[in-house]
C-alpha cells in the first residue's frame, strides 16, 4: 500500500513537472526592451574657408542676402564673398587707412567702413563709394530703420543718411560737466526698438539717451577704460559693454592694455546682470534671437578661442579653436563667420543640439559607453550604468550629510523615462583621439563632465583630464606672456568640460573608483598620481588592468569591507568645497568677476617651518581656499597633496596664512572657489 502511494506521488510530480516544462516552453517569450543610446553632440562643422590675406579685423553677414559675407583686414582692404565661392571675392573695396570696422545697413544695401579718422558708405550692389564722413573712430551704429547713423570721435554725432549722397548732421550728444575733463566717447550703439542710444566714454562711464528727445535717461559707471564695444541685445533685454580693466592703484589689475572682459545690464531696470572678467573678449555679437552671444578672442592662450555662450546665464555652449578679432552670426542664427588672425575667414555651421544648449541646464554628469570594434552592447548595460551612477550619487549625498551639509549631491543627465542617458561610442570612432587636447574628433565634449566607461577590449587611448584640458587665464598685472609661453604666476581658471576615463569588464566597474575619480573632476582635490597620457592613472588603472585574476578578486573583496571605502570618503575640506560646486548647486549663472592671488613666504624658522601668506580677492565672494604643496622632483611620483584649507564665508578680500613644516617644498598652489562655484588657482615656485 505504501509503495503504491509513493508511486502515485511520483507519477503526479512527474506529470506536474512535464506540464510546467511544456508551459514555459510553449509560452510566448517576452523580448527584452531594446536599449536606447544617445548620439554624442557634434562640433560645429567648418563649411567654408575664404583666404582673405592679412589678419582680419572685422567681419559681417549681410542681413538680407544669406550668401553675402564681408571681411576687412588690417590694411583696410574690404572683400565681399559669396559663401558658395571660396576662390575669388565678389568685390574688393579699399578703405583709406587701417584698423577698420565694417557693418551692413539694416536693409543690406549699404556697407559702412570706419577707422583711421574716416567713415565710408559703400553701395553694396555696385561696389562703389557713395559718401564719407571725416573724424570718425572705428565704432558706429545704424538705427534699426536705416535712416540714421551714429559715429564716434570724442563726441557722438547723429547723421541723417536717408539720402546717403547728401548726409546731414542731426545732433551732437553733449558731455556731462563731470565728464569734460580727460574723457572722450569711444563706443556707441542704438537699441533695436530705435528708442535709446548708448554711448561709452573712456574711464568707464556709459550714458544712455532718449534718441528722439536727445535727453539723458541713465548713467552707468564701470571700471572699464577705453570701451572696446557696446551692444544692445536684439530682444532689447540687455546692454553689454566690454573693454580693458582700468588701472587700479593697488596693483591688482593690468593697465589699459589688458585683455578685455564685459559687463551686462538688464533692461529696463538697468540692474547689473552679470560680469565676465576672465579670458579675453575682443568683440561680442548676439545671435538674431538674442539667446546666444559669440565672443571673439584673438589671444588663444586666454581661453578656448572663439566661444559661444548663453546670453541669459553666461553658460558655455561650444567653442571654435581659432583666434579671431571679430565674428558675425548669419541672419537665421545657424552659422557663424569668424575672421582669423591668420587672414582666413571661416564659416561654421552650428548643430541643432548646440542651438538648444542656449536653454539646456549645464553642470551635469553625462555618461559615454565605449564599445570594442565589432561587438554588440551587452543587453543590460544601460541598466547597469544607471544603477552604478545612482550608487555614486547616493555616496556623495551620504558623505555631504555626514559633514553637515544635508543630502546634497550632483545630478546626471537622464532620458525621457528618467533613466541615465547613455551615449554610445564605438571604438573605430576614437581612432584619431587628440591626446593633447583630450578631445575625440568630431564630438563636442567641451562642457560638463563626461564620464567615459571603456569596455574591456576597446582600444581607447588613456588620459584623464579632470578639467585641466580647458583652463584659461585671468589677466593680472603679475604675469607676462610671450607667444604661447605662459608665465606661471598668472591666475588660472577652468571651464566645465572634463573627460573622466574608467575601464570596465562587461559593464562592471566599482562605484567607489568612480566616486574617487569624480573628486578631481569636481576640482575639490588634486589627483595624487602623476597623469599618464597612455595608461590611465591611479586606482582606475591599477584596479582594472591588474593581470592576475586572483588579485582582482581580492581587491574587490577588500573593497566590500567597512574599511574598503575609507580611501574614497570626503574630507571636511572636500565637502565644504562641494557645498559651493556648480555640480552640487544647479542653475547658477556662469558670470565671473576677476580674482586675484598674491603670496608672501617667510624663511624657515628654528623648527624648519615656513609661513605662507596669501592675499586673495574676488568680488563674487570667496567661499574656500585650499593650499597644496609639492615636494617631488620625480615626474612619476606623487606631485601635490593638500596641506590645509580655510573657509572665508563670502569675503571679497582677505589675507590667509598657512604654516608648512617641510622646508624642502619646491612649489605650492593656492586654489579657491567663489560663492558661485567659479574656480581659480595660482602656482608659486619656492626659490
Amino acid at each position: 500500500m505504501k509503495s503504491k502511494t509513493v508511486l502515485v506521488s511520483l507519477i503526479l510530480v512527474a506529470i506536474i513537472g512535464v506540464g510546467l516544462v511544456a508551459y514555459f516552453v510553449s509560452r510566448p517569450q517576452q523580448q527584452p526592451l531594446p536599449q536606447q543610446f544617445a548620439k554624442l553632440p557634434e562640433k560645429p562643422s567648418l563649411i567654408a574657408e575664404f583666404h582673405h590675406g592679412p589678419r582680419i579685423l572685422s567681419v559681417a553677414f549681410s542681413p538680407t542676402d544669406p550668401s553675402l559675407i564681408a571681411s576687412v583686414d588690417e590694411n583696410g582692404t574690404i572683400k565681399l564673398w559669396d559663401r558658395n565661392n571660396t576662390k575669388e571675392p565678389v568685390k574688393i573695396l579699399s578703405h583709406p587707412g587701417g584698423y577698420v570696422s565694417i557693418d551692413f545697413s539694416p536693409r543690406g544695401e549699404l556697407l559702412a567702413s570706419s577707422g583711421f579718422g574716416t567713415l565710408v558708405l559703400w553701395d553694396v550692389a555696385l561696389g562703389k563709394k557713395i559718401n564719407s564722413l571725416e573724424n570718425s573712430y572705428r565704432e558706429f551704429a545704424f538705427s534699426p530703420d536705416g535712416q540714421q547713423l551714429a559715429t564716434v570721435r570724442n563726441r557722438v554725432k547723429l547723421w541723417d543718411i536717408r539720402n546717403p549722397k547728401e548726409i546731414t548732421e542731426v545732433a551732437t550728444l553733449p558731455f556731462n560737466e563731470a565728464e569734460r575733463v580727460n574723457s572722450w566717447a569711444c563706443a556707441v550703439d542704438i537699441s533695436p526698438d530705435g528708442k535709446l542710444i548708448a554711448t561709452g566714454y573712456a574711464h568707464g562711464t556709459i550714458n544712455v539717451w532718449n534718441l528722439q528727445a536727445k535727453q539723458l535717461v541713465k548713467t552707468l559707471k564701470t571700471s572699464l577704460s577705453d570701451g572696446g564695444f557696446l551692444k544692445f541685445s536684439p530682444d532689447n533685454k540687455f546692454l553689454v559693454s566690454g573693454g580693458p580693466e582700468e588701472y587700479i592703484s593697488n596693483n591688482k589689475y593690468w593697465k589699459s592694455n589688458s585683455p578685455y572682459g564685459y559687463i551686462i545690464w538688464e533692461l529696463p531696470e538697468w540692474q547689473r546682470y552679470g560680469e565676465v572678467q576672465r579670458g579675453n573678449v575682443d568683440n561680442l555679437v548676439f545671435s538674431p534671437d538674442g539667446k546666444m552671444c559669440a565672443l571673439a578672442n584673438s589671444h588663444t592662450f586666454y581661453g578656448r578661442g572663439t566661444e559661444i555662450w548663453s546670453t541669459a546665464t553666461g553658460a558655455p555652449i561650444t567653442s571654435l579653436p581659432i583666434g579671431a578679432r571679430d565674428v558675425s552670426f548669419s541672419h537665421d542664427g545657424n552659422m557663424l563667420a569668424a575672421g582669423g588672425e591668420d587672414g582666413v575667414l571661416r564659416l561654421w555651421k552650428l548643430t541643432p543640439q548646440q542651438l538648444a544648449y542656449a536653454t539646456t541646464p549645464n553642470d551635469v554628469i553625462r555618461i559615454i559607453y565605449v564599445l570594442p570594434k565589432g561587438k554588440e552592447p551587452p543587453s543590460n548595460i544601460t541598466a547597469k550604468l544607471d544603477k552604478s551612477i545612482r550608487e555614486v550619487q547616493n555616496f556623495y549625498a551620504t558623505e555631504m550629510e555626514r559633514h553637515g551639509f544635508g543630502r546634497k549631491t550632483f545630478t546626471f543627465e537622464t532620458d525621457e523615462s528618467g533613466k541615465a542617458k547613455i551615449y554610445l561610442l564605438e571604438e573605430q570612432q576614437v581612432a584619431n583621439f587628440d591626446i593633447l587636447k583630450q578631445q575625440i574628433p568630431d564630438f563636442d565634449l567641451s562642457n560638463d563632465i563626461w564620464l567615459t566607461i571603456v569596455e574591456e577590449g576597446a582600444n581607447f587611448p588613456g588620459g584623464i583630464s579632470h578639467g585641466y584640458n580647458h583652463r584659461f587665464l585671468y589677466p593680472t598685472n603679475h604675469g607676462v606672456t610671450s607667444g604661447n609661453n605662459i608665465s606661471e604666476d598668472m591666475v588660472n581658471g577652468m571651464t566645465h568640460g572634463k573627460l573622466v576615463l574608467l575601464l570596465a569588464a562587461n559593464g562592471e566597474f566599482d562605484w567607489k573608483v568612480t566616486a574617487y575619480e569624480l573628486k578631481y573632476a569636481f576640482a575639490c582635490n588634486i589627483h595624487p598620481y602623476m597623469r599618464s597620457w597612455i595608461y590611465g592613472s591611479g586606482y582606475t588603472f591599477l584596479y582594472y588592468n591588474e593581470p592576475n585574476a586572483l588579485k582582482r578578486f581580492l581587491i574587490r573583496v577588500n573593497g566590500m569591507k567597512p574599511w574598503g571605502k575609507g580611501w574614497v570618503q570626503l574630507s571636511k575640506c572636500e565637502a565644504e568645497w562641494l557645498n559651493r560646486s556648480r555640480f552640487f548647486n544647479p542653475n547658477q549663472p556662469f558670470f565671473d568677476k576677476r580674482p586675484g592671488i598674491g603670496m608672501r613666504v617667510s624663511k624657515p624658522d628654528a623648527k624648519n617651518s615656513r609661513r605662507f601668506q596669501f592675499e586673495v580677492t574676488d568680488q563674487d565672494g570667496i567661499h574656500q581656499v585650499q593650499l597644496f604643496v609639492d615636494v617631488s622632483e620625480k615626474p612619476w611620483s606623487i606631485r601635490k597633496k593638500i596641506q590645509d584649507c580655510q573657509i572665508l564665508s563670502g569675503r571679497t578680500e582677505s589675507m590667509v596664512e598657512f604654516e608648512v613644516s617641510n622646508p624642502e617644498i619646491k612649489k605650492v598652489e593656492l586654489r579657491m572657489i567663489d560663492m558661485y562655484g567659479n574656480i581659480a588657482w595660482r602656482e608659486f615656485k619656492i626659490k
